[in-house]
C-alpha cells in the first residue's frame, strides 16, 4: 500500500471544510485511507503546524482542537510515527490548556525518560509529571 505524508494545509482543509476546491480533495484523501487504498502519515512537525494554523487563523483552542486531532489519529489508514507519546501531548494540551509545543516536549520527555530544561516558568509549574527546571552552569560542568 502506498504511504503519503501529508502537509498541514491538507489537515486544515479536511478539519475545517472551508475551501470549496481543496476541502473535498482533502476529504477524498482521508476516505481513501479509510478504504485501505493509501496510508496517510502525519509527522509530529505537521501536527504542530496544523495546531498553529487552527489556533492563529481559525481561533481554535485546546478544547476544540485536541478532540479533532485525537479523532484524526484514530482514523483507519492514518498513522503518526510517534503516536505513542504524541497522544499524551495532545491530551496534556487540552487538559492543561497548554502550548502545544510545550505539551509535546513534556510528553516526549516522559516517554523517553528525559528531564526538560527551560526558562519557561509556566511549563515548569504546569507539567509536574516530569522533571523540568531551568538550566544552570552547574548542570553542564
Amino acid at each position: 500500500m502506498k504511504s503519503i505524508a501529508i502537509d498541514a494545509n491538507v489537515i486544515v482543509r479536511y478539519l475545517t471544510g472551508d475551501d470549496p476546491a481543496q476541502s473535498p480533495a482533502a476529504t477524498a484523501l482521508f476516505h481513501a485511507a479509510r478504504a485501505g487504498r493509501v496510508n496517510l502519515v502525519l509527522p509530529v512537525s505537521i501536527l504542530q503546524e496544523s495546531v498553529y494554523v487552527l489556533e492563529t487563523f481559525y481561533g481554535g483552542t485546546p478544547s476544540t482542537i485536541a478532540p479533532k486531532l485525537m479523532s484524526l489519529l484514530s482514523l483507519t489508514g492514518v498513522t503518526c510515527p510517534d503516536a505513542r507519546w504524541v497522544l499524551d501531548g495532545i491530551q496534556w494540551y487540552r487538559a492543561k490548556n497548554a502550548d502545544f509545543g510545550d505539551a509535546l516536549l513534556c510528553a516526549y520527555a516522559l516517554h523517553h525518560d528525559c528531564e526538560v530544561n527551560t526558562f519557561d516558568k509556566e511549563l515548569i509549574k504546569n507539567f509536574t509529571e516530569i522533571t523540568a527546571s531551568e538550566p544552570t552552569h552547574s548542570k553542564v560542568k
